[in-house]
């Protein structure tokens, strides 16, 4: 009875185990280019975080993301997944995670000529930003706060996306040839003024962010040459720079 037992353990195992094999990515490549013409490569196919779906890894250009398949490679389910009780955006976690650069000391040097200003005390956290972008106002009103508790010291670095917010870059510039602070960032600002400082910084800076790999905004980087893209909470952030420190 006990070796049937057994018997039968191992064959639920391995049913088990084969109910959820992942399509090889050659395979995943094949179909996708059945309905994509983009220029996009699969890196890895992996069991996901929900039981019967495949997390696929791509890559287009310089940038790494995630999309998913079932577990017979037939459907494709483009979108993200979020633990309801937590609220944790796991498929975000883990593009940042793919995305995640690893800046040189003379990188974080060079990227200090191009702050535009900088406010608080505390520890030290870089802000690439835009004017115009919307989830770089709700990373700004976040380290708004830890500025005022002076638990944080942000350093911000412009880096307009001109297609996305043509007005942008404008901004930037005005805001360092009017020697505004942080506090401009947090309220409609709509300045003109040019000044041949201003617009060196910015120019010269978005061509430095670019070649980071940078290409989205808001990006956290740590003086430690960690970078972080997209919004974090608060606490996320109070976390991030506690493992820093």
């Amino acid at each position: 009875m006990r070796k049937k037992f057994l018997k039968l353990t191992g064959i639920l195992i391995c049913i088990a185990a084969t109910a959820w094999a992942c399509p090889p990515p050659k395979e995943v490549q094949k179909n996708l280019k059945k309905i994509s013409r983009q220029n996009i490569k699969v890196l890895s196919v992996t069991p996901a975080p929900i039981k019967g779906l495949c997390e696929v890894t791509i890559q287009q250009g310089n940038r790494k993301g995630i999309t998913y398949i079932d577990e017979n490679g037939k459907y494709l389910i483009a979108g993200r997944i979020v633990e309801l009780e937590s609220r944790r955006d796991l498929t975000g976690e883990r593009i940042a995670e793919l995305n995640r650069i690893k800046l040189s000391p003379s990188q974080i040097q060079k990227l200090r000529k191009y702050v535009a200003f900088s406010a608080g005390q505390g520890p030290e956290i870089f802000l690439i930003t835009d004017p115009d972008c919307p989830f770089c106002k709700r990373a700004e009103r976040i380290l708004w706060d830890l500025i005022l508790e002076k638990k944080v010291k942000v350093n911000v670095v412009f880096f307009p996306l001109e297609k996305l917010h043509p007005q942008a870059k404008r901004k930037a510039i005005s805001m360092i040839c009017e020697k505004k602070g942080f506090d401009a960032l947090l309220i409609p600002y709509n300045g003109t003024k040019t000044c041949p400082e201003g617009q060196k910084k910015v120019e010269e800076g978005i061509q430095f962010v670019k070649t980071l790999g940078v290409r989205g905004t808001p990006t956290y980087v740590l003086p430690s040459g960690l970078t972080h893209s997209g919004v974090l909470s608060k606490e996320k952030l109070l976390k991030l720079l506690q493992n820093a420190s």
